[in-house]
């Protein structure tokens, strides 16, 4: 699993908060990074439907309400690996376990995989910013 899930989240979540679109570098500022990254991962949040950008104009805002932003749909749609963690391939086909290892694992993995899934659907990105805003006042 890489820090790019929760980068993204970060960008939906300070976009959440903002009614007003926000620029790559303002972004950056707020995850402490650099406006290429944001970029790359506004591509990714883009292509999946969850920001909009306008042509001429400077920022990124929500394409859809915060409530509806699933942080299970976030990470699939960040997620680049098959499963949350890889497995190794370079095994000895001679062993009895280095025959099986990789089909034992991918489907234990693939369970883990969906109860992550699960378990991250089950906050949406509005409830993220409730708890924010709760921490503050």
């Amino acid at each position: 699993m890489n820090t790019q899930i929760s980068v993204a989240i970060h960008i939906l979540s300070l976009l959440s908060v903002n009614k007003e679109p926000i620029s790559s570098k303002f972004i950056a500022g707020s995850i402490n990074s650099n406006p290429t990254l944001v970029r790359k991962i506004c591509k990714y949040l883009r292509n999946g439907n969850l920001i909009e950008s306008q042509q001429g104009k400077s920022g990124y805002r929500l394409a859809q309400s915060a409530d509806q932003i699933l942080l299970g749909d976030v990470y699939k749609l960040i997620q680049d690996e098959e499963h949350f963690a890889k497995i190794h391939q370079d095994t000895n086909p001679d062993c009895i376990v280095g025959q099986n290892i990789q089909s034992a694992l991918d489907d234990v993995y693939t369970q883990v995989d969906q109860q992550i899934i699960d378990t991250l659907n089950q906050t949406s990105i509005l409830d993220l910013t409730s708890k924010m805003t709760e921490t503050v006042q």
